[in-house]
């Protein structure tokens, strides 16, 4: 077991953490920086009226992204119950029902190319911008449809506009948010696509009454919501202080810093920050790696690819998607066929998804990413091998006790998801990015994320209408597959700040380990010259 351990490199990392609480020989590579000392011991968001006004905006202007995808996958799970949906557009089932739930993510796929250059030529806003005005214009589209072709069409456009979304918005959000505060405002990033999908469940559990179209034209235009939020509140925030170095804008980086993380002042913290940032993004442009090719180039880029990969599939492979997208059907195979009722769980396996996740995604830097990684990819195999052999059972007997075993399980299984699945993939991905291919590295969570979306959902109603509980076996074994990898490849990025992870891939090719070890002789400088860049 310890020749397997030192072999995979987060176990290896793991040990090495643990050796160095009692070798001082290797305590310094471990012990916190100033910047992380400095943010640790800085007073609590609500008590500093900068940051609250930070927050304030950031949720609004760019943590809504998320909603969108949310409200997405509840509305289309709710609209298989409303009668007039189905049967305006034919009763679709099968691979017609799997083309309209995954052509939203087709269309994500086809914009990933373009959303990551908006982002780094134009900047975070704009990229935010872009694609709430195009997913405005696909909401408008969806609630006029008045044919397959034209609802498929629609959603196609709100994908398209999706990634440009949550390619810059995470980023910015990350960029601008407080040292002491970035992880768990980051993390609450992707556990807004619960925040979506609850107002999309208890907004067509409401809407399917009325004895017309408009019972699901209503939900399919309220989808533009969280983009009109966006636009209305995303020019009050300053660009990301990243992206104005990185374009020789030096004094408004400086400027927003100021504000936001020392609250008007020019602190300490906010020297540290400035200068890391500078230091790191000249190394970056200095040794070329600003291309789609360095992305693979080095061994440490190639490993955190593999892991973005990882955290884009994981996130859709892990057999949520069956519920987030076709509780229905799976209601139905366990003999809960009354639509009100489906709705009804819905709307309540939402609003359980969210307390869980929005718990965990506040609790991240406390516990850290890699036991929260474990837990939950150990979890879900558990409780999902359980569901299985429970639906077994209600096929064999339709016995009341097994049906709502899998009920049960469905909860237990969304808990192991939801304390790292939901605020976890975001933010891990976001802060072992450097930041010459963040925008482009965020692209390729978001194309990830959306093939295995895509394929999730085709293939998902197929299986389910030919095979019904035995398709659930193939996320069994790829939920033992998660498992394994999570243990072998997740490290611990905890207490480290965004320019710091890079030491963990990198090593002694990071050039950041010299800025960090001169971080005490930089805050001693008393002309500090916030121009250079």
């Amino acid at each position: 077991m310890d020749s397997l351990r030192q072999r995979l490199p987060a176990p290896r990392q793991a040990m090495l953490a643990k050796e160095s609480r009692s070798s001082p020989s290797i305590t310094a590579a471990f012990e916190p920086s100033r910047i992380s000392e400095l943010a640790r011991d800085s007073l609590p968001w609500y008590k500093v009226a900068s940051r609250r006004r930070l927050y304030a905006l950031l949720f609004p202007g760019a943590i809504v992204s998320y909603m969108t995808s949310g409200y997405d996958g509840s509305m289309m799970n709710s609209l298989q119950t409303v009668s007039y949906w189905d049967d305006f557009f034919g009763n679709p089932r099968g691979s017609t029902l799997g083309l309209i739930s995954a052509i939203i993510a087709l269309g994500a796929m086809c914009s990933a190319p373009f959303a990551p250059w908006v982002a780094d030529r134009f900047g975070r806003r704009w990229g935010i911008t872009v694609g709430s005005c195009i997913m405005i214009a696909g909401a408008i589209i969806q609630c006029e449809s008045t044919t397959f072709a034209m609802f498929v069409i629609s959603r196609f456009i709100l994908g398209f506009g999706l990634t440009f979304c949550t390619t810059a918005s995470p980023s910015l959000v990350s960029e601008l948010s407080h040292p002491k505060e970035r992880v768990a405002v980051t993390a609450i990033c992707n556990t807004c696509w619960f925040l979506g999908a609850i107002a999309a469940a208890w907004i067509t559990y409401g809407t399917r009454v009325i004895p017309s179209t408009w019972s699901w034209r209503i939900p399919s235009l309220l989808q533009m919501l969280p983009s009109v939020i966006q636009l209305s509140v995303i020019w009050f925030l300053p660009e990301s202080p990243r992206w104005l170095i990185s374009n020789d804008r030096g004094e408004e980086a400086m400027a927003a810093l100021k504000r936001y993380h020392g609250d008007g002042e020019e602190t300490e913290l906010v020297k540290l920050e400035y200068e890391e940032i500078c230091a790191a993004i000249h190394q970056e442009k200095e040794s070329g790696n600003t291309t789609w090719k360095s992305m693979v180039s080095t061994k440490g880029n190639r490993y955190r690819m593999f892991i973005v990969v990882c955290m884009g599939t994981f996130s859709q492979w892990s057999g949520n998607g069956l519920i987030s997208y076709y509780l229905a059907r799976i209601l139905e195979t366990i003999g809960i066929n009354d639509s009100a009722t489906k709705s009804l769980i819905n709307g309540i396996i939402n609003i359980w998804n969210f307390l869980i996740a929005i718990t965990s995604a506040l609790l991240v830097e406390r516990i850290g990413r890699r036991p929260l990684f474990r837990i939950s990819t150990i979890g879900m195999f558990v409780t999902f091998s359980a569901w299985t052999i429970a639906s077994a059972v209600y096929a064999e007997t339709a016995a009341h006790g097994a049906a709502m075993a899998v009920l049960v399980l469905i909860f237990l299984f969304q808990f192991f998801y939801c304390i790292a699945f939901s605020p976890l993939p975001v933010a891990y991905s976001v802060e072992i990015l450097p930041y010459s291919v963040r925008a482009k590295g965020m692209a390729t969570y978001v194309f990830t994320t959306k093939v295995a979306v895509f394929v999730n959902q085709y293939v998902n109603p197929i299986g389910l209408a030919n095979i019904q509980w035995k398709y659930y076996i193939v996320y069994v074994v790829i939920l033992a597959i998660e498992s394994f990898i999570a243990y072998g490849w997740f490290v611990e990025t905890k207490g480290r700040a965004l320019e710091e992870i890079a030491v963990i891939f990198d090593g002694e090719e990071a050039e950041v380990i010299a800025v960090a070890k001169s971080e005490v002789e930089i805050a001693q400088v008393e002309d500090f010259d916030h121009k250079k860049v």
